[in-house]
């Protein structure tokens, strides 16, 4: 009975009960004289309820530390040194387990970052800089590396300025609705960037800007903690080893080494597809449009004589009308899928499809597509089974493959070049492919690796558009080597042969207007958050040669 009341209180109180009766039960069958059978049972009952109760206080100690221990494992919300703390110990000063954010502002995608004198103020997103705060169950931000909190800091020009203090002296910072608030005298603030000028908050702040406690705005006021591993593992690019000169002295100078030319596989190593429909997948982000995604399927269909398989990813929320669902229906090889939001964005919806991708290659097109025997899809698959390229893309209208590197300006600001139509007359041509060059970009009509994609993370998810050159500045850094060929031509039509687009139904949802004015009121934004994730303050475009700015 002993051993068994070292586990939980219920077996152990079912041990000394059932120890209790076996005890009597022995005594009656002896026939020992009935006073003394009392008296022994009356003893035994108290040992043994004691020893319960002593062991029952014991257990229901371990009971409540173990949860304690499993929870800060898991969540890493609590340390060993909380646990400590709970048993009387004094805690200690050490938060390497602990998780630790950045703190991005996320109308541009610009950082809270740490000056030189401890004031919060505005920075890159730089993976190299100590930017990471320890956001605890008290609602307060610490920096680690210095041991001190986020709190007001004393500066004669803002009194609500941000900055680290003694953790005694930290000000509270509730994350509610996408802001960190501050509640003082009934009012609420909001930790924002403020304007060069005067103090109030802008959605874009300059570097080095004062971040201070604001009146909440909506658009200036809104942060994401980005989950340091997390941040680290997508900013993988900025992290590559570079020698600063006076030409590029920044992070991601480091991507600017171009992979070596594209070679031929040895024989042993090619495996040939045979059957395009057994070895590609066509990925689609459009946004209600599926009309056009129609049109492209019908076109790839005539082209190939064959039907390969479609994920098309569409915006949300809701389905399409009886009539274009029917229509979707007629294509079962189109695995069309709407998501939940209104909004979902070109980025997020390709990641999503290449996820779903299952054959070793897939060719990523715009809903507004159609393809053509001139655009090579055969010939694409072929370069890819017997070359060592990660990603082979063809031509629209206009020539937009060509080279890009940062670098700095005259004036030493960090800059991305980008030389359109320089892949041509640098000529590194494929043998075998006349009229095929290795380059850095191409348009978005390409047949690519799975697996190189997303080993480069695929798109960045932040970007709704202006997505594309970060994708090609990604497989650059990883040293995947990109192809394009001039005479892979694919065409490009918004308006629509074949299609139409009638009454309320084109009013409701397939106004294609509607979209490109959706693109147009946000192109800024996402234009400096694509600057923003690479640290640089301008893309700049012109022909190979011309004098930098």
């Amino acid at each position: 009975a002993v051993v068994s009341t070292q586990s939980t209180g219920d077996n152990s109180i079912l041990c000394i009960t059932s120890s209790i009766y076996a005890f009597h039960v022995l005594l009656m069958e002896t026939k020992v004289d009935i006073r003394y059978i009392k008296m022994m049972i009356v003893g035994t009952t108290v040992i043994m309820l004691s020893l319960y109760s002593f062991l029952i206080d014991k257990d229901q100690t371990s009971f409540t530390a173990l949860p304690i221990g499993r929870a800060a494992r898991d969540t890493d919300a609590d340390t060993d040194d909380d646990i400590r703390y709970n048993s009387g110990e004094e805690p200690t000063e050490d938060f390497s387990e602990k998780m630790k954010y950045r703190i991005q502002f996320t109308f541009e995608g610009r950082c809270v970052g740490i000056s030189d004198e401890n004031a919060l103020e505005v920075s890159f997103c730089n993976p190299n800089v100590k930017q990471a705060f320890v956001y605890d169950k008290n609602s307060t931000l610490m920096f680690p590396e210095a041991g001190l909190c986020v709190g007001l800091k004393i500066d004669p020009s803002y009194e609500t300025a941000l900055g680290l203090v003694d953790c005694e002296k930290a000000i509270q910072l509730d994350l509610v609705n996408g802001t960190l608030a501050h509640t003082v005298n009934n009012s609420i603030l909001c930790m924002s960037p403020l304007n060069a000028s005067e103090p109030t908050p802008t959605r874009s702040p300059k570097l080095g800007a004062t971040v201070s406690l604001t009146p909440c705005d909506e658009r200036a006021s809104a942060v994401e903690l980005l989950e340091e591993r997390s941040f680290l593992k997508d900013r993988e690019a900025l992290l590559l080893p570079y020698t600063p000169s006076r030409k590029c002295d920044f992070p991601a100078c480091g991507a600017n080494n171009r992979p070596p030319k594209v070679e031929f596989l040895p024989p042993e190593e090619i495996e040939r597809c045979t059957d395009i429909s057994d070895c590609v997948t066509v990925v689609v982000k459009t946004a209600r449009r599926p009309l056009l995604v129609l049109r492209l399927a019908q076109s790839i269909q005539r082209t190939l004589n064959k039907n390969i398989s479609m994920i098309v990813i569409d915006d949300g929320p809701y389905l399409h009308p009886p009539d274009i669902m029917a229509k979707i229906a007629q294509f079962p090889h189109i695995n069309y899928i709407i998501g939940d939001q209104e909004d979902l964005g070109i980025s997020e919806g390709r990641n999503m499809g290449v996820r779903l991708v299952k054959t070793k290659y897939f060719l990523s097109f715009d809903d507004d597509l159609i393809v053509s025997k001139k655009s090579k899809i055969t010939t694409m698959l072929e370069m890819l089974d017997i070359t060592d390229a990660s990603l082979v893309g063809g031509k629209f209208e206009h020539d937009f493959a060509g080279f890009m590197e940062f670098a700095n300006t005259r004036k030493g600001a960090p800059v991305l070049m980008y030389y359109p139509g320089s892949c041509t007359v640098e000529s590194q041509e494929l043998v075998s492919y006349p009229g095929c060059y290795r380059c850095d970009l191409t348009a978005n009509g390409f047949m690519a690796r799975t697996r190189d994609i997303l080993d480069v993370g695929g798109w960045s998810k932040e970007l709704k558009i202006k997505e594309h050159k970060d994708l090609f500045l990604r497989l650059k850094a990883a040293g995947k080597k990109v192809v394009y060929c001039e005479k892979f031509h694919i065409e490009n039509e918004s308006l629509g042969k074949g299609i139409e687009l009638t009454g309320e139904t084109k009013q409701r949802i397939y106004d294609i207007g509607a979209y490109r004015k959706l693109r147009r009121r946000r192109q800024h934004r996402m234009y400096e958050l694509f600057l923003n994730h690479w640290n640089v303050m301008k893309l700049i475009e012109h022909e190979k040669g011309d004098e930098d700015n």
